[in-house]
This record gives C-alpha cells, structure tokens and sequence, in this order.
C-alpha cells in the first residue's frame, strides 16, 4: 500500500498535472512510463480483488470494493480514449502506415470496454444484492478483465512508441489540452496514491519529477491518510456487520 514517507515530493492540483510530470524527460518517454505505471496498478488490483472477493466481506468493505471497480474501470477508460481518441488518429494523419496497428489497438480496446463494463454491471448488481452469490459473480467478471488486460498491454506496449513517435508539436499541444480533467483535490489525490501504491523507487520518481513540493506536502498530509484507510478496509478487511 501507499507508504507515506516515499512520496515528499509534489504534486499541483492543476488540471492535466500527472499527464505531464517530468517536463525534462522525452515527451515519448514520459508517457510510456505513465502509461506503464498505471497498467501495473490496474493489474495489481484486479489480483486484489480476485483475491478479497472468493471470501465473505462485510457491507462497509463491500461497499468501498464496489466503489473501487467503478474507479479502476473509470481509469482505463480514460487511457483507452486518450488513445483512441487523441493519439492514434493524429498518429496516422502524420503516418498513414500506422492504420493497421491503430485498428488493432481500438480492437482490443472494445474487448477490453466491454469485459470492464460487465465488471461494473455485476458491482452494480452486488450493490443491490448483498449476497454471496453477486459477490461470486462479480469475481468471475473480474477475471475476465484480468485475462484480456495483460495481452492487450503487451501488445499496446509495443506499437504505442510508434504512434507517440509519429506525432508533431502540434498534435502534443493538441492531446495536451484535450486530456486536460478538471478534478477536485481529493479525485487527484486517490488517482495520484493508486498509482503511487507499491511503486518501486525509479518509476515513483519518474511520476513525480517535477512537481512542487509544498503542493504534494499538501496532498500527502491531507489525503493520503484516507487512501491509506480505504486501502487497509478493502485489501486487510474490516466494518461492522456480519461478512457475506
């Protein structure tokens, strides 16, 4: 889990920030190791819920699990249309060559959208229905998640240099302001320590290089404390209730 004392460093609550951390480094770069980290977040929590899900849970954890899928689908949909949407379409204008691997990219992608919408549709259900049963079915959803994911980032892995590479300065400019989000401090907070969660030293300070440090002061103190108690309920266990 996120361990406080790693990340002093900074972080701004401006729009777009943990999009263009480490102004210094390659623009291809950073995004691949944006885009790495976060692949390996998504991973590691669809194993977390495999696990926490093939065992009773009480209503407040199940409550905060349901949440978590709702969050973990939101964020890979985000970085599915950031490429989708903004990336590979301005990729093969500036290289026509790239058709191919761009519409194997929006193929796995759908797979991918649609294992992730059942997932929440069966969060939904368990929502509804506290029961063991909808707990079952919603790791059985979230297993198939976890079984499209790793090939479709392996192969995303391999050509997205490509299509980052084939980008002008005017196409950076343009995603830049595209994939602007505008988020309240506590939104940025929960996607900048999932991301930090576990992550080894190198990757961490790639993600924050940059940032101002009396900004991130602000963020861990105020809101790390809250990740770190939403992360022990879903992942350790805990709430009142008898576990279902």
């Amino acid at each position: 889990m996120f361990r406080e004392q790693a990340v002093m460093t900074q972080l701004s609550y401006r729009p777009g920030d943990l999009d263009s951390v480490a102004p210094s480094i390659d623009r291809v770069d950073t995004r691949l190791r944006r885009d790495a980290v976060l692949q390996r977040a998504a991973l590691r929590d669809l194993e977390r819920l495999t696990s926490v899900l093939a065992g009773p849970v009480t209503a407040v954890r199940r409550s905060a699990l349901i949440g978590h899928v709702t969050f973990l689908d939101g964020e890979l949909r985000r970085h599915r249309q950031l490429q989708d949407e903004l990336i590979w379409p301005r990729a093969v204008a500036s290289d026509p060559s790239l058709a191919g691997l761009a519409d194997q990219q929006r193929g796995d992608h759908r797979s991918a959208t649609t294992a992730g919408a059942a997932m929440v549709t069966a969060a939904e259900q368990w929502a509804r229905v506290g029961d063991a049963e909808h707990r079952l079915l919603l790791r059985d959803a979230v297993g198939e998640v976890a079984a499209v994911l790793p090939a479709a980032f392996e192969r995303e892995g391999d050509v997205t240099a490509l299509a980052l590479g084939a980008l002008t300065s005017r196409d950076w400019a343009a995603i830049e302001l595209a994939a602007v989000r505008r988020r309240r401090p506590t939104a940025l907070a929960r996607e900048l320590f999932w991301l930090l969660d576990e992550l080894d030293p190198a990757s961490m300070a790639a993600l924050l290089a940059g940032v101002a440090p009396l900004r991130m002061w602000v963020l861990r103190n105020g809101f790390s404390g809250a990740y770190n108690r939403g992360s022990y309920l879903m992942w350790v266990g805990g709430g009142l209730g008898v576990p279902v």
